[in-house]
């Protein structure tokens, strides 16, 4: 990163990065006495206030000058910034000035001063004009300073810690080179940039000690597994990648730079080796259970990961998570009450982790969460499609054994909802080798959804539509030969979101197992992944959609389809007269369409 600043080809240099990981120096010091020493040429220093610019000048730049004789000796003996003071304006021995130019104040203080250089730090603080100034924005006032030299020969060097996606930093970087750091894995020798969701490990650990002792890191392109030392030798052969170039095994960089006199490169707690991975996974897991979630969350995009902010807003149904963590049944985890009518199962397969939940439901529909969990799916070692396949399998054993009643005897989920929108064709190939009408693939629309598909709710039955539910239908894949449910993703999470808010004991409300305070933490961190709001869309008029607030949201994906495969189970809010009874349908006969097995639902219409 250094070597690229100091390539000279860049008239703007934008720098953000983590917390205590070195941006202020390389951002604002350094390029400060670079061209004052080195160069003998005054510089503009804009901050947003004096006191902030007399700590720059206290805490970072005069003990950075101090360290070195030869700049220790250019310091003024008298008058500003003599035997370590601070003034607006320090003069050196050697002829070049030290200019602090401060965001508050009138415009008048960002007037009548020249140079070529401006060094600004914490330029999301004044990237707008306050309220009763006249003139353009502060940091536009200071970049004026520099007109007298031609654009070709002005030189501005900015950083801040990245606040929202409109920040000024945030949008310095995007529109220069959006460079980043890539370290080489040594399983695969891919180059790749670790984020946030690389550190795993400690997301279910009990304590924070635990999650220290479990963090590690994944490889972003193959899953290898680093630990702190592996992280800190990559970090040491790192690269600097731009926007559109790329990089191959032996660390050549190919590609185009893109056109643009802005450098505009950001790192994240990957990079940062002050900190230890351990360091790192604590706190994340603090963050994760904070008291004020939007202010933990807050800190850890903005210092940690260097990402911007995202400031909620409005919130149709807010979920109350500590009251939902409380929404204890007295049944034991893994044990469906004797009275449940239904049991109905959600799956959400994933590259290396699975996720299901089990819901026993009531006529009336009150449901219990009777047990949640994770399958492991060895792709690393199996290659995806014959893991993933393989989980399936081992997991059908677990539903036909069932889970456990008072009474003694196991029940077994009278519906089970894969989520096919990854591995569809795994999936289907799982639900044809089967055999057994509990299990069905499932496909969600939305516009949470990943591809933002709205939901079509047929109007009749026929050749391809076979049975049509409350925001939900069975269609007929001929080419696959598999009947796919298809579910309005959006309206069934607003149907389950509302059963975990209904008093408990009253019809419609959910609860969940037994367990300690702490128990259902990332269950309901699931559940809130997700939050449903209001927006006026053109043909369409103002229709609620669900908006993803973090990737998390495996368990809530479980939790609409085992809420959606309850209805087609026989779970009402509001009971419904009851249809003329209609006879068994039988198997096909020469149409090449297999025999829909409905078990206990005779009176589900298959044709017209």
């Amino acid at each position: 990163m250094i070597a690229e600043i100091d390539s000279r080809r860049w008239l703007r240099i934008a720098v953000t990065g983590c917390v205590q990981g070195g941006k202020s120096y390389m951002g604002y010091v350094a390029p400060c006495l670079y061209h004052i020493f080195e160069h003998g040429e005054s510089v503009v220093l804009g901050c947003p206030s004096m006191d902030i610019a007399r700590n720059k000048w206290n805490n970072e730049i005069l003990p950075a000058i101090q360290a070195i004789p030869r700049f220790r000796d250019q310091l003024p003996d008298v008058g500003a910034g003599s035997r370590g003071g601070m003034a607006e304006e320090i003069a050196f021995k050697h002829g070049p000035k030290l200019k602090f130019m401060p965001a508050g104040g009138g415009d008048a203080k960002r007037s009548s001063y020249t140079a070529r250089v401006l060094v600004a730090t914490e330029i999301d603080k004044y990237d707008t004009a306050g309220q009763a100034s006249r003139e353009a924005p502060p940091i536009v006032q200071m970049e004026a300073r520099l007109l007298s030299y031609d654009e070709s020969e002005r030189q501005v060097y900015v950083e801040c810690t990245v606040s929202i996606e409109t920040g000024a930093i945030w949008q310095e970087i995007k529109a220069g080179t959006d460079s980043r750091i890539v370290v080489p894995c040594p399983a695969c020798r891919e180059w790749v940039t670790p984020e946030r969701e690389h550190l795993v490990g400690w997301q279910d650990a009990p304590t924070k000690k635990a999650a220290r002792r479990a963090a590690r890191w994944n490889c972003p392109a193959c899953g290898a597994e680093w630990i702190d030392k592996v992280r800190r030798e990559i970090n040491q052969r790192c690269r600097l990648v731009h926007r559109g170039q790329s990089i191959d095994a032996a660390g050549t960089v190919t590609g185009e730079v893109p056109e643009t006199d802005t450098l505009g490169f950001r790192w994240n707690a990957f990079h940062n080796l002050f900190w230890s991975t351990a360091a790192i996974a604590s706190a994340e897991w603090t963050a994760a259970r904070a008291p004020d979630e939007d202010a933990a969350e807050k800190e850890m995009r903005q210092f940690y990961w260097t990402i911007p902010w995202a400031p909620p807003d409005f919130d149709q149904t807010p979920l109350d998570v500590a009251a939902v963590r409380r929404r204890f049944a007295h049944y034991p985890k893994g044990l469906v009450p004797d009275d449940a009518a239904y049991l109905t199962l959600g799956l959400d397969p994933g590259k290396r982790v699975s996720w299901w939940l089990v819901v026993a439901w009531w006529p009336d529909g009150r449901g219990h969460i009777v047990d949640y969990g994770t399958i492991e799916v060895p792709s690393d070692s199996l290659g995806l499609e014959r893991a993933l396949i393989a989980a399936l399998r081992d997991f059908r054993d677990r539903v036909y054994t069932g889970w456990a009643t008072p009474g003694g005897q196991p029940k077994i989920p009278d519906q089970v909802w894969i989520d096919s929108k990854f591995q569809r064709n795994v999936v289907y190939e799982f639900i044809r080798e089967t055999k057994d009408h509990r299990f069905r693939p499932a496909m969600g629309f939305g516009t949470g959804q990943q591809h933002a598909q709205w939901y079509n709710r047929p109007k009749k039955t026929g050749a391809i539509v076979k049975f049509i539910g409350e925001d939900y239908h069975i269609c007929w894949m001929k080419k696959d030969r598999v009947f796919l449910i298809e579910c309005n993703a959006d309206h069934w999470k607003s149907w389950a979101h509302r059963r975990l808010s209904v008093p408990l004991a009253e019809p419609g409300a959910v609860t969940l197992y037994h367990g300690s305070n702490n128990e259902h933490t990332t269950l309901v961190k699931h559940f809130d992944a997700e939050e449903e709001k209001t927006e006026f869309i053109p043909g369409k008029g103002t229709v609620r959609k669900w908006v993803r607030k973090s990737r998390a949201n495996h368990w809530l994906d479980c939790f609409y389809n085992a809420c959606a495969a309850g209805h087609l189970a026989g779970v009402r809010l509001i009971a419904a007269p009851q249809p003329p009874p209609q006879p068994q349908p039988r198997p096909s006969q020469g149409r090449g369409e297999p025999y829909l097995d409905l078990g206990d639902e005779p009176w589900l219409p298959l044709r017209d």
